[in-house]
């Protein structure tokens, strides 16, 4: 029984982290412009309707228009090393564990200028959208099987003139989560861990049969909610072409609410009546928070050349540890220690420029570091993120007057992480080697001018 409840704690910490196309669980694929340079423009970029999202005090400087955008991402994980259960001498049997994960995301952007010294905005797109499937029989399955997660904002921004050179804004954004987690639970591990060998083997779970699927069961947990948070920025132009922005972005703190299901399978009968452990469901809830950010941006024209650079900084200490809450009184008892993680903020850095080659193209490219919030200590088959370092191309190719065509692809240089997720008190395995992550994404969009 607690290797099953500890499962279901192990399992929300895989929810709320699990193969982010950043750092943590933030996705950053929200417009094609910004994909291109590699977001180096930051709060100061006044190139497209994003910034209704990104810096609502750029909305006055940048057109009015309407912006759609499609994002695909490509996801590869794979674990290599030794994947044991028990003592950790035995070998868990099953499939490589290896995810290849692709996801389209859609965006939509609006500004419009209400006067020369307001403006209003508004968008929706998908800034935490993820999902893993290392299958029901790798040999990851005690740690995570299948994962995902969806988080959707959808904003109302303003924008005023402050002064000459100044304007300020805000952003009102409700966000909707759900999350979904598999795993599978080591029932023969369970049972040798209360009874002994000849015991288990009496009640049906042969203890020869340990590290393979025979007597798996299955733990699924979903649950959603609906919070609030909020952005302020602001945007100083300067003469001579340059541009100084700065945004903040607010913590959102979701209560996902759902349910937990549990199935054994009916070769492990004997031990499950035994040990009162049953096909069952209970309602329960967890907490996650969506951390607060910051980014500090300057942007500089030189003619048709244009630099930009970008800061931002990610508290992602607030994923510092889980607490399940449930009715259930047992799943109450058995969940009271929290899961611990101890991220730590991290900073991204990211430089840009973008060069205009004619009346209708032009050109971008930026490159991106992300240090990773995990420590050696808390990296995990699904949240195994090191340094994250991506190079980005694209292009805006101006089909007629007030209709452009934007276009970005970034690629990440690979990841190699090495873990030693040592679960065999709690899910019964223990992983120990390296995880790599390979990641690349594509966007399309359109925008018009109003």
């Amino acid at each position: 029984m607690m290797t099953k409840i500890k499962t279901l704690a192990a399992a929300v910490a895989a929810i709320a982290a699990s193969n982010g196309y950043a750092q943590g669980f933030y996705v950053d694929e929200q417009s094609a412009i910004r994909l291109g340079d590699a977001f180096s423009a930051g709060a100061a970029a006044i190139s497209d309707a994003s910034v209704a999202a990104y810096n609502p005090a750029a909305m006055l400087a940048t057109r009015e228009e309407l912006a759609i955008n499609l994002s695909a991402i490509s996801v590869q994980s794979e674990f290599k090393g030794d994947a044991t259960t028990g003592v950790g001498t035995t070998a868990i049997q099953g499939d490589k564990a290896e995810a290849d994960n692709f996801d389209l995301l859609p965006t939509l952007y609006y500004v419009n200028h209400l006067d020369n010294t307001l403006a209003f905005g508004a968008f929706i797109n998908a800034p935490y959208a993820t999902g893993t499937d290392f299958g029901d029989n790798s040999v990851a399955r005690y740690a995570v099987t299948e994962s995902e997660i969806t988080g959707i904002d959808a904003g109302a921004s303003f924008a005023f003139q402050l002064t000459e050179s100044t304007s300020m804004g805000l952003s009102v954004i409700a966000q909707y989560m759900n999350a979904k987690m598999a795993t599978a639970i080591n029932t023969t591990a369970l049972c040798l861990g209360e009874l002994d060998a000849s015991t288990c083997a009496n009640l049906g779970v042969d203890p020869a049969e340990l590290g393979n699927n025979t007597h798996d069961g299955l733990f699924v947990l979903e649950g959603n909610n609906v919070a609030f948070g909020f952005t302020a920025g602001a945007l100083t132009q300067f003469d001579h072409g340059g541009r100084l922005g700065i945004n903040y972005r607010s913590r959102v703190v979701h209560d996902l609410k759902g349910s937990a299901a549990v199935s054994f399978s009916d070769s492990a009968a004997g031990f499950t009546s035994l040990a009162g452990l049953e096909n069952t469901s209970a309602r329960g809830s967890v907490q996650i928070t969506t951390p607060e950010s910051a980014n500090l941006s300057y942007s500089q024209e030189f003619g048709n050349l244009t630099l930009q650079s970008d800061v931002q900084w990610t508290k992602w200490s607030r994923f510092d540890q889980l607490n399940i809450e449930s009715r259930n009184s047992t799943v109450a008892m058995l969940t009271a220690e929290p899961q611990q993680h101890q991220w730590r903020e991290s900073f991204r850095f990211a430089l840009g420029a973008n060069y205009r080659l004619s009346e209708q193209l032009t050109v971008r490219t930026g490159m991106a570091l992300d240090r990773t919030p995990i420590g050696d200590k808390n990296a995990k088959i699904d949240f195994a993120f090191a340094d994250y370092r991506a190079i980005s191309l694209g292009m805006t190719y101006e089909i007629s007057d007030g209709l452009d065509l934007d276009a970005g692809y970034q690629h990440t240089l690979q990841q190699n992480r090495d873990i030693d997720q040592n679960e065999l008190t709690s899910t019964g395995s223990r992983l120990n080697g390296e995880v790599t992550t390979d990641v690349n994404s594509f966007a399309l969009g359109l925008r018009w001018a109003l």
